[in-house]
């Protein structure tokens, strides 16, 4: 049987962290598969309300024509969260670090193939649906057992086989809220980036699929025409937010807010009310954000602050069964802070996860 997860060892983790007197770091207080641990047992015995784990494959990136390297973005942005202090914010006993989706196989495969020579497309697409399984296989598993996951890394094409693993583990059709320059609605008869939304909408596990932050030049016409006329589909558009948004008064005294960020809290309520009260997945892809280093980098997104904040709103208002990061490449030294930003998000949802589900 094929293995599905590379577990982590707490000493490989803390092998990576700067440990310093009186100070208590993540990667020392969270929960981690022991020695021989298989990581269903450590699933099963854990009491860590949040699952953590890696996904190192950008294959439909390249099966896209994209710009790979997003594959990094798990080694940097785990080492970067292990980093963050355990205090009351956050304490590491709420985490079960449970390691990385095995996909090296298939990278190994992906390596030698060039997206340009059909016969390679074909290969690129088919190591896609590899990936897809093994992603639904292990996202069943820790849906299934009530915790929060919290998946980093790779391209968008993971997005589908997280949204199968919750289908499958509530025995619903699902929501998902994705912050995104685009839609990835393209036509699915093969498997890369850029269509794990409309592949899950034609297999019945999505049901209703809200993007906000789209950037209206990178939607083709017959997109348009879908987000605007096909039931389960809604689109709140960058354009539309800082142009045409609304800025409720009741928003702006609630939340202590000036007029921009309230028009991003309506976007969030807006996609809030549409995907309705089901399982939620919420998505986030870093190219949404202005200036970071991603697979389709934009220079006039969303900014960072806006960002955090659109998340914690739906975090504190939905359900969240999944939390996915993912499209943003780092190098080993995250010379360009990707990793250290997608630490940061992460905190934040889990953050306010945890407090909207405490008793």
């Amino acid at each position: 049987m094929q293995e599905l997860v590379h577990t982590m060892a707490q000493t490989n983790a803390l092998a990576q962290i700067r440990q310093r007197q009186g100070e208590h770091k993540l990667a020392q207080t969270a929960d981690f598969c022991g020695v021989g641990e298989s990581w269903q047992a450590a699933l099963a015995r854990t009491k860590a309300r949040v699952v953590v784990l890696g996904i190192a494959s950008d294959i439909g990136v390249r099966a896209n024509f994209g710009k790979p390297g997003c594959a990094g973005l798990w080694a940097a942005a785990g080492l970067k969260f292990l980093s963050m202090q355990d205090n009351s914010a956050l304490r590491g006993e709420s985490l079960l670090v449970l390691g990385d989706i095995v996909v090296d196989d298939v990278m190994r495969q992906a390596a030698s193939l060039d997206a340009a020579r059909a016969s390679d497309l074909a290969m690129l697409h088919q190591l896609v649906r590899v990936v897809d399984d093994r992603v639904a296989a292990v996202v069943r598993e820790v849906v299934g057992s009530g915790k929060l996951l919290v998946a980093i890394g790779g391209g968008h094409e993971n997005a589908f086989g997280i949204l199968k693993g919750l289908s499958q583990a509530t025995a619903h059709s699902v929501s998902c809220i994705n912050i995104d320059a685009h839609a990835d609605l393209r036509l699915d008869q093969e498997r890369h980036s850029g269509n794990a939304f409309s592949a899950a909408r034609r297999e019945k596990f999505l049901q209703r699929y809200c993007v906000v932050g789209l950037q209206e030049p990178f939607v083709n016409d017959a997109m348009f025409e879908q987000l605007q006329h096909e039931e389960g589909l809604h689109a709140v558009s960058l354009e539309k937010i800082r142009t045409h948004m609304m800025n409720p008064k009741s928003l702006l005294e609630k939340h202590k807010i000036g007029w921009s960020h309230a028009r991003h809290i309506a976007a969030m309520e807006e996609a809030a009310k549409f995907v309705k009260k089901r399982p939620l997945a919420l998505e986030m892809d870093l190219d949404a954000i202005t200036g970071v280093a991603a697979s389709a980098p934009t220079k006039a997104g969303l900014a960072v602050e806006e960002v955090r904040e659109m998340l914690c709103y739906i975090a504190a208002r939905r359900d969240v069964s999944t939390f996915h990061i993912c499209e943003g490449i780092a190098d080993e030294t995250d010379s360009q802070g990707v990793g250290a930003l997608t630490a940061l998000l992460m905190s934040d949802v889990i953050k306010t996860v945890l407090a909207r589900r405490a008793p």
